[in-house]
């Protein structure tokens, strides 16, 4: 069986770390991909349904304006029947003459007594209009359309049609009464064309795909087959009835978010890999010093007369490796800071806070030195997050909350395998805990939560409300300092809170 050599073991446990963290980080960029495509597609869904809703209301509105005007000319033919009077040619022309310039899109309106050949206005525009009986005309009015008309006593739809122009077109008709007996019926022929450009349907933004059916699911706009997966859909409430209108983006809803979606998983998988790669280097430089631990040991135990060298060499490496440590926090806290550069400084800032209140605890250094490095990476975990809700300039919705509480688990699950001489990644876990149960992630009492996990989390709300945030304004030191005392011995340890009252009040520390 051949060995490996012994001075290529630390790469080939390198490559199993990278392999092992890999295992745990890439199910979590795949997760936060599927979530952040889900957002997207909600976003897009609401863009499409304020448009969807906005062409519904002016193609409502533009057909209710001509169902008005036919309104308009039934109160003329009721006055005239009430009076017992006639209906002339001249004065029928006149009237309707006035309404027809109101609106585009009219063909022709048309007024039918029964048994009476009916008046049309223009003459000229016979398509579309009733003939004598307009109760039994099959052709351009259904028998059917009438006898509702005359239930109703409501505007009917009827339509569309095509005319020998291959023009779709619709009549609205509603019956005339006189008394509790039918009078007749008056009518308006529309021209779909028209109607549609005025409500806007063919100057609809790019990339978005309509199609409009009536109340019996007739096509009147559009291509049948154009919305068929989950349009957003809107009713364009009519007289009698509505249509419905659907909407989905013309290559489908995939492909409306592809772009923004790759984007994220490209900036998040490198990120994933940078910190891989530098976790990987750690663990080299751990693995070699214990390497040359067991060398120098070796040797000393061989040559006592060369231990102060040996001791020297030692030294100078444990500096090295503490200093690659630091260089490795400060990537990773400047990681985070990329993915959120309007709280950039505030990881550093908590450390300094931290440390200073840790010493006027009177904390060993060995224990402040932890709780140091775990400050200066505690928000590591948001990586994890969506750059539009760190930057979201709004409140936070609900969703969008407990999505962000669960950085604190993130950055456990990120520091956990990392053999740091200091229970780092526990510290981190714990930092939005309460002494009252009311934290997160686990809801830990007082009696579970770590001292330096305490410190950390009265220096993360102070230095949090001295700076700027998207969502809020600074709120400045006494209100930082008033809040701690609010919640002192409930939230926040009493030692904790009275340790970080005196360098502030007594002691004048500031942060810079």
């Amino acid at each position: 069986m051949i060995k490996t050599p012994f001075k290529n073991r630390p790469y080939a446990r390198s490559v199993l770390y990278a392999l092992l963290l890999l295992a745990v980080l890439l199910p979590a960029w795949w997760w936060a991909g599927l979530r952040y495509k889900e957002q997207l597609l909600n976003e897009k869904r609401a863009q499409i349904s304020v448009i969807a809703a906005a062409t519904a209301s002016s193609l409502r509105a533009s057909m209710n304006r001509r169902v008005t005007l036919l309104k308009g000319l039934k109160a003329f033919v009721d006055t005239r029947i009430q009076a017992a009077q006639g209906i002339g040619a001249g004065e029928f022309t006149a009237f309707a003459g006035g309404l027809l310039t109101a609106s585009s899109g009219i063909r022709n309106l048309a007024v039918s007594p029964e048994g009476v050949e009916p008046l049309v206005y223009p003459e000229t525009v016979k398509a579309g209009t009733f003939s004598s009986d307009a109760f039994r005309d099959r052709q351009i009015l259904p028998k059917t359309d009438a006898q509702r008309a005359l239930r109703s006593r409501r505007p009917v739809v009827s339509g569309p049609y095509m005319l020998s122009q291959k023009e779709p077109i619709l009549q609205v008709a509603q019956a005339a009464y006189l008394g509790d007996s039918p009078w007749g019926v008056v009518s308006m022929t529309l021209s779909l064309t028209p109607l549609f450009s005025e409500a806007g349907l063919d100057s609809s933004p790019a990339g978005l795909a309509l199609v409009l059916r009536d109340r019996s699911g007739h096509l009147l706009y559009g291509k049948k087959d154009a919305v068929e997966e989950s349009p957003v859909l809107e009713n364009v409430e009519l007289p009698e009835g509505s249509w419905k209108l659907a909407v989905i983006p013309e290559k489908g809803w995939a492909a409306a978010v592809a772009g923004p979606l790759l984007q994220f998983r490209s900036i998040t998988l490198a990120v994933v890999l940078l910190l891989v790669a530098l976790i990987c280097v750690l663990a080299t430089y751990r693995m070699r010093l214990k390497m040359a631990v067991r060398e120098r040991t070796g040797e000393l135990q061989r040559m006592l007369t060369d231990r102060r060298e040996e001791e020297l060499r030692l030294n100078r490496t444990l500096a090295g490796l503490r200093q690659a440590m630091g260089a490795v926090l400060d990537t990773m806290a400047l990681a985070v800071e990329a993915k959120d550069p309007r709280t950039a400084g505030h990881q550093r800032r908590t450390a300094d806070l931290s440390r200073a209140i840790a010493t006027e605890m009177g904390l060993a250094e060995e224990a402040i030195d932890g709780l140091r490095m775990a400050a200066a990476i505690h928000d590591i975990g948001k990586i994890c997050l969506p750059a539009q809700i760190l930057e979201k300039p709004e409140e936070l919705a609900d969703l969008e909350l407990n999505l962000v509480k669960t950085h604190a688990q993130a950055g456990y699950e990120i520091l956990k395998e990392m053999d740091f001489p200091w229970p780092v990644a526990r510290i981190v876990w714990q930092h939005h805990e309460r002494l009252d149960g009311s934290g997160y992630p686990m809801g830990l009492p007082a009696s579970e939560i770590m001292k330096e996990a305490r410190i950390l989390a009265v220096a993360d709300v102070v230095e949090a409300m001295m700076s700027q945030r998207s969502n809020r304004p600074v709120q400045g030191l006494e209100k930082a300092l008033e809040e701690i005392e609010n919640g002192r011995g409930v939230l926040y340890d009493p030692a904790v809170v009275d340790a970080c009252l005196r360098i502030f009040r007594e002691k004048d520390f500031s942060l810079t």
